[in-house]
């Protein structure tokens, strides 16, 4: 019963956090924003133009975005009664173009920057709350649920059905250095990170085959599955435990972020980096859900009549009934208190700078996630203006999730010692929401002391 209870804990907790949260981030225009010292989260190397600088805790980065296959006009269409009409073919065909949902979360608890050895240096610290999801969602998993196993877009062969899942919720405590080589051609940099895990669900083997016997019906399944598992078994009392078991609550990790920048003349320039690179341990409150015997076959004969009238008396726990039936045929060990390790995806970033006059530049960025042997590609192709100490302003165009319609814009400005800036990946979804299928804000204040001569080159020029 614990193992059924923890599976509906663990779909709740994915599906309520999905539009709350980063679904499908890349932090694509982030990456341009010359002026911006967070921007030193997407490569070590960018050097801050700031001498100091000291992001005010939390309000120093705030980011918000959501991506779906679909947007909410895929999904409803309003009839001139102000009724709603669920368009559910439409969906799915949107879902059978991409059926994965990325999320990634960051707020910055704390961070801080200074240059040293008359700017030839940087030292960085910071303290990030961290969420990193990964789901992939079947498209044959919703066909069945919504048209049956009779319908013909699954009967009559094997489908698959099992989502897969990486979610980690995590601290990070990092250390940045970087410094210029090479003349000031050439900056590099790395982050060392300590990573201490909150709550993770990944899975290692996610089989689970189902085929319709042409003549009975019978549903025909197999399976082989195993999910890792820490702190879902309890999340209802997360909170009630002892604050050094919620800050440090045992699962402990390293990680790191590798970066450099090359000016190949005074008008090309090109940088890349690699993030995430590391690992959690996890032995705090660990569950696993594992087949018992893997690949094993086993048959779903449906429910006798007086079953089926006593779920349909209580329609709020039909679903929830329905699944029990057909988890109870499925053999799933429980084991707890065993140690597991899970891996970060790792991010990468490459980027291309043409710049004109100066204080102009013309950007290209290749960016990507890696996980579950999947590549998830991105592209930004962007314009920057940067004026002297005072304001940045970006406009980009970014392809990612599928999605090409994308177009961003970028802020920052700077009032004395104060910085503020706003960035979204899709400024026309802030607008227009029904009708886009993703949108990102992002935005936080600093405090810091600018040099008086700022270009928009920034990271390969050591501060005056």
């Amino acid at each position: 019963m614990k193992r059924k209870v923890c599976l509906r804990r663990l779909l709740c907790l994915l599906l309520c956090m999905s539009p709350a949260l980063l679904p499908a981030q890349h932090d694509l225009s982030l990456y341009n924003m010359k002026i911006v010292p967070q921007r030193i989260f997407q490569n070590p190397a960018f050097i801050p133009a700031q001498k100091v600088y000291v992001g005010i805790p939390v309000l120093s980065g705030i980011r918000s975005s959501m991506a779906n296959p679909f947007s909410y006009n895929d999904v409803f269409e309003r009839g001139s009664d102000d009724s709603l009409t669920l368009r559910v073919e439409n969906t799915l065909a949107k879902l059978a173009k991409n059926e994965r949902l990325r999320l990634y979360s960051d707020i910055e608890v704390l961070s801080l920057g200074s240059r040293l050895a008359g700017g030839k240096f940087f030292l960085g610290f910071s303290i990030r709350e961290r969420i990193s999801q990964h789901v992939m969602v079947p498209e044959d998993l919703v066909n069945m649920l919504w048209y049956g196993n009779a319908a013909p877009q699954v009967f009559g062969r094997t489908v698959s059905i099992c989502p897969r899942i990486s979610f980690i919720a995590f601290d990070e405590w990092g250390a940045s250095f970087s410094g210029y080589a090479l003349k000031n051609k050439i900056t590099w940099g790395g982050r060392l990170k300590y990573i201490s895990g909150r709550v993770n669900a990944t899975t290692v083997r996610s089989t689970f085959d189902v085929s319709t016997d042409p003549d009975s019906y019978r549903l025909n399944m197999q399976s082989d599955l195993e999910l890792r598992t820490s702190g879902i078994d309890d999340i209802e009392h997360y909170l009630d435990q002892p604050l050094s078991s919620l800050v440090f609550p045992g699962n402990n990790g390293v990680g790191v972020d590798l970066g450099a920048t090359w000016q190949i003349t005074e008008q090309i320039g090109v940088s890349a980096s690699v993030l995430d690179l590391g690992f959690v341990s996890w032995k705090s409150r660990t569950m696993t859900l594992v087949s018992h015997i893997p690949g094993e076959e086993f048959t779903f004969n449906g429910l006798n009549l007086n079953d089926f009238i006593k779920m349909i008396e209580d329609p709020d726990t039909f679903g929830g009934k329905l699944t029990d039936s057909i988890l109870d045929l499925v053999e799933i060990d429980t084991v707890y208190d065993v140690k597991y390790t899970s891996m970060l995806p790792v991010r990468f970033n490459v980027g291309g700078t043409y710049t004109l006059k100066e204080r102009h530049n013309f950007n290209l960025l290749l960016n990507g996630v890696a996980w579950d042997h999947h590549f998830f590609p991105a592209l930004s192709v962007s314009y920057y203006y940067q004026a002297p100490r005072i304001l940045g302003i970006l406009l980009s165009y970014n392809i990612f999730n599928n999605q090409y319609t994308n177009f961003g814009a970028g802020l920052s400005v700077n009032a004395g010692p104060i910085q503020l800036y706003v960035i979204s990946d899709n400024l026309p979804a802030m607008f227009w929401y029904r009708s886009s299928n993703n949108y990102s804000v992002q935005f936080g204040i600093n405090i810091s002391v600018t040099p008086k001569t700022v270009s928009a080159s920034a990271e390969t020029q050591p501060a005056q």
